[in-house]
This record gives C-alpha cells, structure tokens and sequence, in this order.
C-alpha cells in the first residue's frame, strides 16, 4: 500500500508541516486535498494514519490520527500485519548488479525496490560501459538511486529498508555481500551465467534455509572469464535462467522474482515425505 516516507519525525502534538517532493507527492500524484487521509512512515518505523488539514499553494498541514482509523482502516492494518510477518519470515536478499548503460540502472534500482531487495551493490564490469569516476561523480549517481528507491518504497508499500551503495569494483562489492551477510548467519550467492559452467539450479540453491541471499547479474556483455572466476572462487554459485538471453535490467528483475517466489512458497514445494507413486501393474 502507498505511503509516505517521512524523513523528521511530527512535533510533540503530533503535526506534520509538509513542502517540497513531500507536497509534490501527496497533492500532484496522490491528489489528496484537506480532509484526506494517508499513512506515513515515520523515522522510528512506526506507520501511521495521518489527516491532512489544510492545503496552501506549497505546504500541507496535517496531524497524526492514529485512534480515529475506520474499519477499513483496522483490517488493513490487520492485513499489513500478516503481510510483515510473511516478509520478515524471508532471506534478506542482495542484488549486485553491474552498471548497464545510460539510464537502465535506474530502472532496475526502482524494480529491484518494489520486490523488497534489501541492499543494492552496483560496480563496473569490465564490459559495463557506463564508468562514472570516483569521488563526486559516484556520490551524484548514489544520491540519485536513493531518491529512486524512496519513491519506489512509497509507491509499493514496502517494509524492506532498501539500500544502495555507490559505485565499487567487483572485488569491493563481493567485500560487501560478506561484510552484510556473515554476521547474519547462512547464506546463499548466485551469479547469472552461460552454460557450461551453471550446472545448477535456483530452487537446489534455495532448498535449505539461508538468512541472506544474493544474486550477481552482469552487464549487456555479460560476466568475463576472469569475473566469472573471482564470482566462483568467492564461492558464487552459477545459475542460467533458461536459455533465452535477456537484457541485464530484464535479467536483474527475472531472477528477483524467481528467487522471491521460490523463497514465498518454498513450503508448498519442498516434500514432505518421499513421493512413491502407486503401481499400476
């Protein structure tokens, strides 16, 4: 469900004085007016039911009126509620994703957002053509990826913090996957590559029950020998998503929604007793 991210928590009264991408979002894309309601995700997490009570040309008033929720109102929080529980059940997942050309790594942070990815590792391939320079150009690019992911977590609802780094070598982001997922207990990572190095499959990675998983996605050219054998030494698993060959931005979001629904309902196909088919002899 939308929401708004709110960056400074409301004053002791519980009023909100709203201006700038905040307005722009709540009156030009939601057209909420005075008298409407949203909820808001406040700095501290908690998500509340906020009343908007009057509009001026650049600013909104409003005020927390978390006790004066309808019915409607109480089963959506209900539902939100079953929701977290089933999200918070899951592997955190990782997507590094090496830098496409023009444009295309916006899109794939805003998707990659949308389907709860909780950290976003991008770096330069030694095919990616895009290759921003150190210091201001990288900050720029991060900057600009974590205004993507606010608005994506705004439009989608969701309860993944999702994060971004600038721009690391492939040898800098792998440093990164360990850094975020040795303290966090088990884990799983896959790299998208050609056969016949991936002999595995998503659903034999996934079938024990990791905390963190990752998967690595190169860019339009693909991953190097010499990548593909840091990704292996660095005990990467290869993976090939049927035989088709996708566009990395198509590659990124294909193998997130793969990996979400296997991990979603890994209880429906994961047997509980060996299957014996009954003779018909």
């Amino acid at each position: 469900m939308r929401r708004l991210i709110l960056n400074t928590p409301p004053d002791e009264a519980g009023r909100l004085r709203l201006g700038g991408k905040d307005f722009r979002y709540l009156v030009r894309v939601l057209r909420k007016s005075a008298g409407d309601t949203f909820r808001a995700l406040l700095p501290d997490g908690r998500e509340e039911l906020v009343k908007i009570v009057a509009v001026d040309k650049n600013t909104i008033e409003a005020i927390l009126r978390p006790d004066v929720a309808a019915i409607s109102e109480d089963k959506s929080r209900v539902a939100d509620m079953v929701r977290r529980q089933a999200v918070s059940a899951l592997p955190l997942i990782v997507l590094i994703q090496a830098l496409p050309k023009a444009q295309k790594m916006d899109l794939i942070v805003r998707q990659a957002t949308e389907a709860g990815v909780s950290l976003i590792l991008p770096f330069i391939a030694e095919h990616s053509v895009s290759r921003p320079e150190a210091g201001r150009d990288a900050e720029h690019k991060r900057e600009r990826w974590e205004r993507i992911v606010k608005e994506a977590r705004q439009q989608s609802g969701s309860d993944i913090a999702t994060k971004i780094r600038e721009p690391l070598s492939l040898t800098e982001a792998i440093e990164a996957w360990r850094d975020f997922a040795i303290p966090r207990g088990t884990s799983v990572a896959v790299f998208l590559h050609q056969a016949p190095l991936a002999q595995g499959s998503l659903h034999g990675y996934l079938s024990d029950d990791p905390h963190t998983v990752a998967v690595a996605v190169g860019p339009e050219g693909g991953f190097s020998l010499s990548e593909a054998n840091t990704l292996s030494a660095a005990r990467f698993l290869p993976a090939l998503l049927g035989e088709n060959v996708l566009r990395t931005e198509t590659a990124a979001i294909f193998a997130l929604a793969a990996m979400q629904v296997i991990l979603l309902e890994k209880t429906f196909w994961i047997p509980k007793t060996p299957y014996c088919p009954e003779s018909n002899v």
